[in-house]
């Protein structure tokens, strides 16, 4: 009805987190290469890490183009670094 009234459709606007599974990451190429190249690889639970064993951060929504696809941001927030106590003592989820 929207569009007939106005010519177009309403904008949909792209979501403001995401978080990466194994079934969304093809929609991230950048992300599907790290996975491809293990990079990035998911535990038994199903949650995608790097190797040291950080968790991939949800995908934040910094900024939206002109014809409406988002640019998006990792989060850092569980980030730790490669080298790390906090890698060194990391347990792999069984």
């Amino acid at each position: 009805m929207f569009d007939r009234l106005f010519g177009k459709k309403p904008e949909s606007r792209p979501p403001g987190e995401v978080q990466l599974t194994l079934e969304n990451i093809a929609m991230w190429p950048k992300f599907k290469k790290l996975l491809d190249e293990g990079k990035i690889v998911a535990d038994k639970k199903g949650r995608l890490r790097y190797p040291h064993g950080a968790p991939v951060g949800k995908l934040i929504l910094t900024s939206t183009q002109k014809d409406g696809t988002g640019c998006y941001k990792e989060s850092a927030e569980e980030w730790f670094d490669p080298g790390s106590q906090r890698a060194r003592d990391f347990v792999w989820p069984e």
